[in-house]
């Protein structure tokens, strides 16, 4: 692989924390959280209070699921991470099996 050992665990801890973090965004902009409002791609201004509605609903719904799929993506990441932890894990074993690998005190 091309990352080492720390670099895997800590491509695994970021990509785990960015798929909590997304399925949690993506859930609260499901429910239309109006905290999340000035997150919103949103124009300035409106015709009216129905056009603005409309527009936030469509707006809310787009990036709900962005966020879904952006943590569908870090989840290729944890599994990518995973695999590579555990081939430098195989590679240390053989290594050591074969006595060019000093174990660390």
């Amino acid at each position: 692989m091309v990352c080492g050992r720390k670099c895997s665990f800590f491509c695994l801890f970021m990509s785990s924390w960015a798929f909590i973090m997304l399925n949690l965004l993506g859930i609260f902009f499901f429910v239309r959280s109006l905290v999340l409002l000035k997150d919103l791609p949103l124009p300035a201004h409106f015709k009216d209070l129905g056009d603005f509605k409309t527009r936030a609903e469509e707006a809310y719904h787009t990036v709900s699921i962005r966020c879904f799929i952006t943590a569908v993506v870090y989840l290729g990441f944890i599994f990518i991470s995973i695999i590579a932890i555990r081939q430098d894990r195989k590679k240390r074993r053989r290594l050591y099996k074969r006595g060019t690998l000093i174990p660390r005190r």
